[in-house]
């Protein structure tokens, strides 16, 4: 697969590839991590909830906000003050309001605890873990 090839797949299939590209980097990243710490073997489970967070979340969720909110609420021109406009909405209301706690939300489905203390987690995580800071 040449890599033309592979640029078409992103043009034509945004959306899977976005899901995909997300999953594949998060697994790998939790990876990286996971070979890093004092774990013996891999913890197949917590990359799952990676995998999962990443693929639907970061990379489903993501493309639409990118590219049909931002576009919407911020216009389509690329200037400074627009990507200083949407680097700040993502940063200060998407990531602490409609990014982080998905991912407390999967951790939850996937070590089979219930969502409620997922979210609890989570806000525990803000006011005694500086989550936000």
């Amino acid at each position: 697969m040449t890599l033309a090839d592979m640029s078409d797949i992103y043009a034509n299939f945004p959306l899977q590839s976005a899901i995909v590209t997300c999953g594949v980097k998060a697994s790998v990243a939790d990876g990286i991590a996971q070979a890093r710490s004092e774990a013996d073997k891999l913890e197949l489970r917590r990359t799952l909830a990676y995998v999962l967070y990443g693929g639907i979340f970061i990379g489903g969720f993501c493309h639409f906000e990118y590219d049909y909110i931002f576009p919407y609420l911020f216009g389509d021109d690329h200037s400074i003050k627009t990507i200083f406009e949407e680097v700040c909405f993502d940063n200060f209301i998407s990531a602490p309001l409609c990014w982080l706690p998905p991912a407390y939300l999967v951790k939850a489905a996937v070590y089979d605890y219930p969502l409620r203390e997922g979210l609890e987690k989570y806000v525990h995580d803000i006011k005694h873990n500086g989550l936000l800071t």
